[in-house]
């Protein structure tokens, strides 16, 4: 299994970095949060962690739950500039890749192209005929951060590494509940939920507005008595303007901008009173301390 070494992601966390991502601007700017969840926002930036790469990409690290640096994520997103700011950015080149897959190519000059084999750019990290890359969640590096012997937390995960993110910050209570990213449905298999199963946690799933048949067809496989999915926030929560493929995150942010910031569990009650049995169910709250 390929293990990268986390010095090479040390210069995409500096903040000098994070002003220039596209992403980051986005969180820190567009979103009404309160004082309390900005303060908490650049604890989540840091602790799942989000880099930024000379290219203009976001880095989404993959850590383990053993802390092991899996590889890096990469997308771009649409600048301040754009109408779609704070979306993915699908039209410009180079706007999606990984981390180990740049550290195993090499530009070809004969035929004037960018190539996997030998030799390799960086052997003494990557050498894909000796390694095997491994994706893990995002998120996963938080497994235990956050727990308490007697708080049982609840694993939340979502498909999009940016809606994991913005759930974290506008939650906050991490020793009830942390959120996860998987990355796409085929990453919703038993190897990559292991470490999760094997402590036995509890597991909700929460698909897009355009997966939902496909999560649930999915839940079933997975054959996890802990396992549950909820469809409720792009359902019944929803709103057209939030779109045909909206998740969790479209759905929360946009509640949040219409109705102010909410510091209280009642206040999200109040605005969104749909939600009351899912908060009830895994008893959330919002992390208002200063700490």
């Amino acid at each position: 299994m390929l293990v990268l070494p986390k010095h090479i992601m040390a210069g995409t966390l500096v903040e000098t970095a994070l002003a220039k991502d596209n992403l980051v601007q986005y969180i820190r700017t567009s979103i009404n949060w309160d004082a309390i969840q900005r303060k908490r926002m650049e604890q989540m930036l840091s602790d799942y962690p989000i880099g930024h790469g000379r290219n203009g990409h976001t880095i989404f690290w993959q850590i383990d739950e053993q802390g092991r640096l899996r590889t890096g994520k990469m997308m771009k997103y649409y600048p301040k500039e754009d109408p779609r700011f704070g979306h993915r950015d699908k039209d410009s080149s180079w706007n999606f890749d990984y981390i180990h897959a740049t550290l195993s190519r090499h530009w070809d000059e004969e035929r004037r192209e960018m190539v996997t084999e030998p030799p390799y750019p960086y052997p003494d990290l990557f050498d894909p005929d000796k390694q095997e890359p491994t994706l893990t969640y995002f998120g996963m590096n938080l497994l235990d951060k956050y727990k308490r012997k007697d708080v049982e937390q609840t694993v939340c995960i979502v498909e999009s590494e940016k809606t994991a993110l913005l759930m974290a910050i506008a939650y906050g209570n991490h020793t009830k509940q942390v959120w996860m990213a998987c990355g796409g449905i085929e990453m919703l298999n038993r190897d990559r939920l292991q470490p999760i199963i094997d402590q036995r946690r509890r597991i909700m799933l929460y698909p897009d507005r355009d997966g939902i048949e496909k999560w649930k067809v999915k839940a079933e496989q997975l054959h996890y008595d802990r396992l549950a999915i909820d469809i409720r926030p792009v359902t019944e929560w929803w709103k057209p303007e939030d779109g045909p493929k909206a998740d969790i995150a479209d759905v929360v942010v946009r509640a949040i901008n219409e109705n102010g910031p909410m510091t209280k569990i009642d206040e999200v009650k109040a605005a969104m009173p749909e939600t009351t049995p899912l908060i009830d169910k895994l008893n959330l709250t919002i992390d208002n301390s200063n700490e």
